[in-house]
C-alpha cells in the first residue's frame, strides 16, 4: 500500500464514483479499479460497495479512509514545512473556538496571524466546547480552545487562563433583587430564579450544577438550550436568567441585558489550549498556537473579561 493507493481511497469516498475519482486523480479508471482490487486482495475484504446511489465505503473502507486522510494530511503538512522552512510558515490551520469566546478572540487572532504569517490560512470553527475535543480527535481541527480539566481521550490541555462567570438577566430591574451590597450575586440566590442553561452534557451546565451540589443549592432549570444566541433572546424576553462568560457578555453582539458576577463562591472555569496527543504539529500550527497564547494573555488583562492568565 502506497500514497497513490490512499489517494484513490479518499477520492472514491469523496466523489462516490470510480470514474469521478479517476478524473480527480488524472488517472485512468482501470488503474484506479486495479489499485482497489489489489488492496482488497491484500486485506482479504471489500473496501467499497456499488449501489443505486453510487459507491460507498464498507466498514473496513471507512477505517482505512480515516487513516488515509490522516496520513495524507501529515504528508501535506510535512511538505509545507519543508518548503517554508527558511521563510514564512505556509498552510491551513483549523482552530476551534467555543461560542462564548469567539467574539473576544477571533479578530485579534486573525489580525496577528495575518500580520505575522501572511501565507498561513486560518479557518475558525465556532462550536460548543465539548464538540471541539471530538473534532480534535478525528483531526477535523488542529487546535482548539476548551474549558475544564477533564479532556476526552488523547487530548492534551495547556491551561491558559481562569475566567469567572456572570448571572445574566433581562435588565437592571430584573437583577436588582438578587444583588448584594457590592453589586454581585451570591450563588445561593440562583435558587430564586428560573434558569436557562445548556443541556446536561455541556461543560458550563456541569460546572454550575457541581457548585450547586457543593453548596446544597437547588437550581430551577426551566429551559435547556444549546443555542447561544437563542438563549440570550429568551433572557431578553424575561423568560429566565442564564450563566454566561463575561467575554461573551462584553465583546459579543447581544440584546441589551444586565449582568453581575456570581460570588460566594465564585463560579469559574479553566480556559485551555487543546491539541491531539502524539500528533506532530506543522510549523504553521505551532505559530498559530503561540498567537492564541498571546491573544488570551492580552484579553485576560482587560477589564471586560473577568479572567486572569495562568503562568
Amino acid at each position: 500500500m502506497d500514497l497513490k493507493d490512499l489517494r484513490c481511497v479518499v477520492a472514491i469516498a469523496d466523489t462516490g464514483s470510480f470514474v469521478a475519482a479517476s478524473e480527480r486523480l488524472n488517472m485512468s479508471q482501470p488503474s484506479v479499479s486495479a489499485r482497489i482490487r489489489d488492496m482488497e486482495a491484500n486485506l482479504g475484504a471489500q473496501l467499497f460497495t456499488r449501489g443505486a446511489r453510487g459507491v460507498t465505503a464498507t466498514q473496513l473502507g471507512e477505517e482505512l479512509l480515516r487513516h488515509a486522510r490522516s496520513i495524507l494530511r501529515q504528508m501535506h503538512d510535512a511538505e509545507s514545512d519543508m518548503l517554508a522552512f527558511r521563510g514564512s510558515p505556509v498552510g491551513l490551520v483549523r482552530v476551534g473556538l467555543p461560542t462564548s469566546l469567539t467574539a473576544a478572540l477571533t479578530m485579534p487572532l486573525l489580525e496577528l496571524c495575518r500580520a505575522d504569517m501572511p501565507n498561513v490560512r486560518l479557518r475558525i470553527v465556532e462550536s460548543m466546547s465539548g464538540y471541539i475535543g471530538n473534532w480534535l480527535q478525528d483531526r477535523t481541527l488542529d487546535l482548539g480552545i476548551t474549558f475544564g480539566s477533564s479532556p476526552p481521550t488523547d487530548i492534551e490541555l495547556e491551561p491558559l487562563a481562569r475566567e469567572d462567570l456572570l448571572l445574566v438577566g433581562k435588565d437592571d430591574a430584573a437583577m436588582a433583587p438578587l444583588l448584594d451590597e457590592a453589586g454581585n450575586v451570591p450563588f445561593v440566590r440562583l435558587s430564586q430564579v428560573p434558569l436557562i442553561l445548556p443541556g446536561p452534557e455541556h461543560g458550563l451546565r456541569a460546572l454550575v450544577e457541581d457548585v450547586a451540589r457543593q453548596q446544597a443549592v437547588r437550581l430551577n432549570v426551566v429551559v435547556e438550550l444549546d443555542a447561544f444566541g437563542e438563549m440570550q433572546q429568551l433572557v431578553a424576553r424575561g423568560l429566565g436568567y442564564t450563566v454566561m462568560s463575561s467575554a461573551a457578555f462584553n465583546y459579543g453582539f447581544r440584546p441589551p441585558l444586565s449582568a453581575a458576577q456570581i460570588l460566594r463562591p465564585t463560579v469559574s472555569r479553566i480556559v485551555n489550549l487543546a491539541t491531539l496527543s502524539g500528533r506532530i504539529p506543522s510549523r504553521a500550527v505551532n505559530e498559530v498556537a503561540q498567537r492564541i497564547r498571546q491573544v488570551i494573555a492580552m484579553r485576560a488583562g482587560e477589564a471586560a473579561w473577568l479572567a486572569h492568565s495562568i503562568p
